[in-house]
């Protein structure tokens, strides 16, 4: 059987933390790994309760450390599974053993907790994973997600699956199309990244966004060495779009087995209402920058974000020559890169991103579809 490794990021979500686990270890697929990261939860009851799970399941390895955001969390389960840590045991707590990173932490990891039972000779040994799936602790899977991900993955690089929204009382989302329903993705079937691009310009979409909601060959992401970019919001865009790029093939499973429950104060929705008292800790000096304004400083992030994600971007398509990877650079990055303007409207910028604006509007231009764009440089290339 594959292994799977699941990465849940875990921030003061006390109220809907038992709801995702359960769903996680009662999957009909078992061989797992479960890395549950606690990211500097403050609320009472989120860091015990993943303590009882780990306790409960011998497949979980538990991880504490300071806020960081989602980007972080997740790093936190890449970089384990990558064999980046060099960890040490140092005590025990009733039932768990307690290990520590030494050396190199660059998400500050404060402790890692396991089962006693799960260990051979008190080591946490690195895990051998074959594909990676990422999952957010406010919503929660359909329990075959994972068996129904690991039959479709041979020869692919990448899945993507669908998914359904419903509120916290229960009714169903109906006003929203999903990406698969946006992109008539009706029939299951195996896709090139550039034909994923094509489908982008026939139907007038530039979704390309990969956060959860899909499963990736683990050898795959560890060849092109992708991680999130820390400390920005809309991570799933960089992250999406390098990954696409790099794929040779995409699965399309057009089943919702990802159920998204929509809260006011989701991990993942920037709206919700911020104060003194409850500012997450990466996001404080932005906050304070901006005189504790919160709405003005998470608008600032909003537009800090796009601007070093097309930084990002830019900078990874100077080395790309595939095929695919042009065609997901002549669809997607104009259309991201132009987002990055927004930044020119703050009077303040105390992240100094204004002074980057020359390096990204060379990109900025009227993006003609992929397959003319190859077309005109045939020509060019004939006339030389």
């Amino acid at each position: 059987m594959k292994k799977v490794g699941i990465v849940i990021p875990i921030y003061n979500v006390e109220k809907y933390l038992k709801e995702c686990l359960d769903s996680v270890i009662n999957q009909t697929y078992t061989n797992l790994e479960i890395i549950l990261v606690n990211d500097g939860s403050t609320d009472e009851n989120s860091l015990n309760i993943v303590k009882e799970y780990t306790l409960k399941d011998k497949r979980i390895t538990l991880f504490d450390k300071k806020n960081g955001g989602l980007s972080s969390a997740r790093n936190v389960g890449i970089e384990f599974f990558y064999g980046e840590y060099e960890i040490q045991y140092i005590e025990k707590e009733n039932e768990l053993n307690i290990f520590k990173i030494v050396g190199n932490n660059p998400q500050n990891i404060y402790k890692i907790y396991k089962y006693e039972n799960a260990l051979a000779n008190d080591r946490l040994e690195i895990p051998k994973i074959d594909y990676i799936i990422f999952l957010d602790s406010d919503n929660y899977w359909e329990l075959n997600c994972i068996e129904e991900c690991v039959v479709r993955m041979q020869n692919v690089d990448v899945l993507l699956f669908d998914y359904k929204c419903v509120y916290e009382d229960g009714i169903k989302d109906k006003g929203k199309k999903t990406r698969f329903q946006k992109f008539s993705y009706n029939d299951e079937c195996i896709i090139s990244p550039k034909e994923y691009a094509q489908r982008a310009e026939e139907v007038g979409m530039r979704d390309i966004s990969f956060g959860v909601m899909g499963m990736i060959d683990f050898d795959f992401l560890r060849s092109i060495k992708l991680k999130f970019i820390n400390y920005i919001i809309n991570e799933d865009i960089h992250f999406g779009m390098v990954l696409f790029a790099c794929a040779k093939s995409i699965c399309i499973l057009p089943k919702p087995l990802y159920i998204c429950i929509l809260r006011s104060n989701s991990i993942s929705n920037h709206d919700k209402k911020i104060t003194k008292e409850n500012v997450s800790e990466y996001f404080k000096d932005l906050y304070e920058a901006f005189g504790e304004n919160a709405k003005e400083a998470k608008n600032y992030l909003k537009a800090a974000s796009r601007v070093i994600t097309a930084l990002e971007m830019i900078e990874f398509f100077k080395e790309q020559k595939s095929e695919n990877a042009l065609a997901i650079k002549e669809t997607f990055l104009s259309f991201y890169v132009k987002k990055a303007l927004m930044i020119k409207k703050f009077k303040k910028d105390p992240l100094n991103l204004k002074e980057k604006l020359p390096i990204i509007t060379p990109y900025i231009e009227t993006r003609i579809p992929y397959d003319l764009w190859k077309i005109w440089q045939k020509v060019k290339s004939f006339f030389k």
